[in-house]
């Protein structure tokens, strides 16, 4: 496998992520919250980074597990996590994995990889051994939401 694209080597993003244009203006919120709602969860988002998606996702009543490979991203999550209420707290799961080869034991009614986590598999090996992985972990009649 290769190294993800070399996210793990991001930690200088973290603090930056959600200031930068592309992301801090990006529209998907309020789809990814919808879908995770109509799904019933649990939701497995993977690539949580800073919670961006998933924050709002447990806001809104949606027991959420966040995957991410990035120790400084998940710190962010965190961090932010903190400040939410503790009924939105208990909602989330942070779980530091790599997206291509995880066992959390358990299945979801909804995974989703908001916003270019899976542009970091830069080979079919690992784009397919993430979506088996995904695959393992989706209940019958389950579903992927890949942006």
């Amino acid at each position: 496998m290769s190294d993800a694209g070399g996210y793990r080597s991001y930690a200088f993003i973290a603090d930056l992520y959600d200031h930068v244009v592309p992301y801090r203006d990006r529209p998907d919120v309020d789809f990814f919250v919808q879908e995770a709602k109509e799904s019933g969860g649990p939701v497995l988002e993977i690539g949580c980074g800073t919670g961006r998606i998933l924050i709002p996702t447990a806001r809104a009543g949606i027991e959420i597990t966040g995957l991410d490979l990035s120790e400084p991203m998940m710190e962010e999550c965190r961090r932010r996590l903190d400040q939410e209420a503790e009924d939105v707290q208990t909602r989330v799961e942070l779980v530091k994995a790599d997206m291509r080869d995880f066992d959390l034991g358990q299945q979801f009614a909804l995974a989703t990889l908001p916003f270019r986590p899976f542009q970091h598999l830069t080979t079919v090996e690992d784009q397919l051994a993430c979506l088996a992985s995904i695959h393992r972990h989706l209940q019958l009649g389950g579903r992927l939401i890949l942006d």
